[in-house]
């Protein structure tokens, strides 16, 4: 079983290793009195050890006692996004995918600037053959790297990197591969963009999402 959610991870890392720490979703741990990605709101010590106590729970495989302290972290901090981000994997793992989907939408409604939230949230809702809400999520996401990739140079590749996949997520392809090209040209050592370029929305899709 872990075998198979590591790689679920490891694959959607494709994107946001190179980029953003989300998504989607490894099983992320995080420091006391690390901020938000918005880096703007301070959550509560007590919810970030549970966090982390229960990513290491996930690591056993303890998944019922990990969704416990996701849950206990959650209560202590409302505004903590992160539990709800790692109970994704648990729940995909177990094909749980309308409690993944939930678990998603929770994310994005805490932490309505997480771009790669809304990433993610709309890959389940294709997955689950929802395309129209799909596509309402990726351009929000779309936005929101728009936004970043304006406004500051931080992560500015990552984000520009996340902003044309979110383009083959849509169905803007041709836009999407044509964007990933140069931003390969413009930094050739970057190998998590040659996958991207290999990778089809479908084939992604079904990766991420353990789907058949």
């Amino acid at each position: 079983m872990i075998n198979k959610l590591t790689k679920n991870k490891i694959i959607f890392l494709i994107v946001s290793v190179s980029i953003f720490a989300m998504v989607l979703h490894s099983c992320k741990a995080q420091e006391k009195n690390q901020e938000t990605e918005s880096e703007e709101i301070k959550i509560n010590p007590k919810a970030i050890e549970l966090n982390n106590k229960a990513v290491e729970l996930i690591k056993e495989m303890k998944y019922d006692s990990a969704l416990v302290l996701f849950y206990r972290a959650i209560k202590i901090d409302t505004s903590y996004y992160l539990p709800y981000s790692n109970m994704v994997g648990i729940y995909l793992e177990r094909k749980q995918y309308d409690s993944a989907l939930y678990a998603s939408n929770k994310v994005v409604e805490v932490q309505p600037d997480l771009a790669e939230g809304w990433t993610y949230a709309g890959i389940l809702y294709d997955s689950l053959g929802d395309s129209l809400i799909a596509k309402k999520y990726y351009q929000k996401s779309i936005d929101i790297f728009d936004e970043r990739i304006k406004n500051s140079d931080k992560h500015l590749l990552s984000n520009q990197i996340n902003r044309a996949f979110c383009l083959v997520l849509l169905g803007r392809t041709k836009e999407g591969k044509a964007e990933l090209r140069k931003l390969k040209s413009a930094h050739p050592d970057n190998f998590g963009i040659d996958e991207l370029l290999k990778i089809d929305k479908e084939d992604y899709i079904r990766q991420i999402t353990g789907g058949e």
